[in-house]
Parts: C-alpha cells; sequence; structure tokens
C-alpha cells in the first residue's frame, strides 16, 4: 500500500511538473507571439514612416525647383549689378541711349521691390522697341510710368518722327528678396538737358492708361500696359 502511494506521489509530481512546463512554454508562446505583433506593427509603422519621409522629401525636391524657377522672375541682392546692366545691353541692341537714373530698394504693399528709373534717347523706332523690350524682360515688373518727347533734328527741314530726336522716361518696379527696409542702394545721376521743342510731342503713360498728344510734326502711338 505504501509502494502505490509513494508511485502515486512520484505521478502526482511529474504531472505537475508537466502542466508547468506547457503552462511555461504556453505562457511564452503568448508573450512571443505578442512581442511579433508588436514587431510587426512598428515595422509597419516606420515603413509608413519612410514612405511619408519619402513623400516629403519629394514635395521638398518640387518646392526647391519650383522656388528657383520663380527666382528667375526675382531680382535678388546679388543679382541686382546684372539685372541693371541688361537696360544698357538692351539700348545697344536697339540703338537707343538707355541710361539708369536711379534704383532703390522699397517696399510695395508689404512686399519687396526694386524701384528703377531709366532714360533712353534715339530714334522713334529705337526708343520705342527699348521701351517694349524693357517691359517684356522676363522678370516680375510693374511699369508705373512712361513718358515720351521729341524734338526735331536741328537743321533739319523734314517733320516727324524720323527727323526727331525722341527721349523717353520710365518708373517702373520689378520683384525683389531679401529687403529689409526702405534703402537707396545707388543713384547713377545722367546729365538732363532741356531740349527745346515747341512743335514736339510728349506721350505720357501713367498706372497702366495712356494718354497721347499729337503736334503738326508727328504723332506718338498709345501704349497700353
Amino acid at each position: 500500500m505504501k509502494k502505490h502511494i509513494i508511485i502515486f506521489a512520484i505521478a502526482l509530481s511529474i504531472l505537475f511538473v508537466f502542466v508547468g512546463a506547457y503552462r511555461w512554454g504556453y505562457d511564452s508562446v503568448i508573450l512571443l507571439r505578442q512581442s511579433v505583433v508588436k514587431l510587426d506593427a512598428d515595422v509597419r509603422g516606420k515603413q509608413e514612416l519612410l514612405a511619408r519621409s519619402g513623400t516629403e522629401a519629394a514635395t521638398v525636391v518640387s518646392l526647391i525647383q519650383d522656388e528657383a524657377v520663380i527666382n528667375r522672375y526675382i531680382v535678388t541682392n546679388v543679382s541686382v549689378v546684372k539685372f541693371l546692366n541688361v537696360f544698357e545691353a538692351i539700348g545697344r541692341a536697339t540703338g537707343a541711349a538707355v541710361s539708369v537714373v536711379s534704383v532703390s530698394k522699397q517696399t510695395e504693399k508689404g512686399k519687396p521691390v526694386y524701384a528703377i528709373s531709366i532714360s533712353a534717347q534715339g530714334s522713334f523706332s529705337a526708343v520705342m522697341n527699348t521701351v517694349g523690350a524693357i517691359e517684356t524682360m522676363p522678370y516680375y515688373i510693374t511699369t508705373h510710368m512712361v513718358s515720351l518727347s521729341n524734338a526735331p533734328v536741328p537743321g533739319s527741314s523734314t517733320s516727324g518722327a524720323g527727323s526727331s530726336t525722341w527721349s523717353a522716361s520710365m518708373t517702373l518696379t520689378v520683384a525683389a528678396t531679401n529687403v529689409v527696409s526702405t534703402t537707396t542702394v545707388s543713384v547713377a545721376t545722367v546729365a538732363s538737358s532741356t531740349i527745346a521743342a515747341p512743335a514736339g510731342t510728349v506721350s505720357t503713360v501713367s498706372a497702366g492708361a495712356a494718354t497721347t498728344a499729337t503736334s503738326p510734326t508727328a504723332a506718338v502711338p498709345a501704349i497700353a500696359h
């Protein structure tokens, strides 16, 4: 009888050991499964983060490219000298004498701009071609005023645009960057002289509206903006 009790106790102990081992193994599997699920969620989250990062990186690259395109139409502190040289280059191409009278940094409607005054002298076609070329420059330019005047060439017996010296004065603004306050950058003042033209023609364009005055010698076409 005693022997059977001992065997039963040993068997019961072995059973408890097996049950305990099974329970421990089961709990370990559950914990491992939970760890795997958590790891899978972390991996998915990181993959989504990487996907968003890739999209954001592509967006940043696109914005940088767009900014580069926009900057082509805007004058910076670095490119302003190069931009001003374009006016004289236009004059050489059209046959007109073009001078930059003044240029200054300003703020217009809360946005930085360069305010520029330009003068051009030459034949009627040269001056008009110069004005047209300046207005169509590949920059964000706003023309505020264009003034045209002419005077007969001394000693010429022929009247009309071909026998007159024409002058144009322009004031315009171009979009700029890195402007903190309204400060004058540089002023290139040209010597101005009044040309006597009792029978001259004056045409003034201000704030986008054109007015034309005619005389017996010549007629100035309206300039549309």
